[in-house]
């Protein structure tokens, strides 16, 4: 298997287990999957996630964004995944919402993410970068956790 296979499945592998996680409700396994400090970025801020309490708020804000939207799907694909270094991921992939009616409200938007190794088989986000260009609301639900964070834009 080449390295770009291998970094390509562990982020097929993150990707599926927090999408899964989130749409379930399941913090605990979402919060498995993250590092910290962990940054998340959109277009008008960069959001410095120090702690669960912080993602905790970050995945609730997600949730209610989503039940608000009516989505009930998330299609998550890799477009490219290579190693950085041999504890270390980046990838970008393509989220396109499914909503309750089957309408597409959205173009997908790409995330870049860094992951980091923390034991042989345990790979946790880092960062991401959001490119959502159609939608403020969006992109102000990831940067509202400044409460247990810090926000700069």
């Amino acid at each position: 298997m080449s390295l770009d296979c291998a970094a390509e499945e562990i982020a097929e592998h993150v990707l599926f287990e927090t999408g899964k996680a989130l749409l379930s409700g399941d913090f605990d396994h979402f919060a498995a999957y993250f590092c910290f400090p962990n940054v998340i970025e959109t277009a008008n801020s960069r959001t410095l996630i120090r702690d669960p309490k912080a993602l905790r708020t970050m995945f609730d804000n997600m949730r209610r964004y989503y039940r608000d939207m009516q989505v009930i799907d998330m299609v998550r694909a890799v477009v490219d995944a290579r190693f950085l270094d041999s504890d270390t991921v980046g990838t970008t992939h393509v989220t396109s919402m499914v909503h309750a009616d089957g309408v597409s409200r959205r173009k997908p938007y790409p995330i870049y993410s860094v992951l980091r190794r923390h034991d042989p088989l345990d790979w946790k986000f880092m960062s991401s970068l959001y490119v959502i260009l159609d939608c403020e609301t969006h992109n102000a639900m990831l940067s509202t956790t400044a409460r247990s964070s810090e926000v700069s834009g």
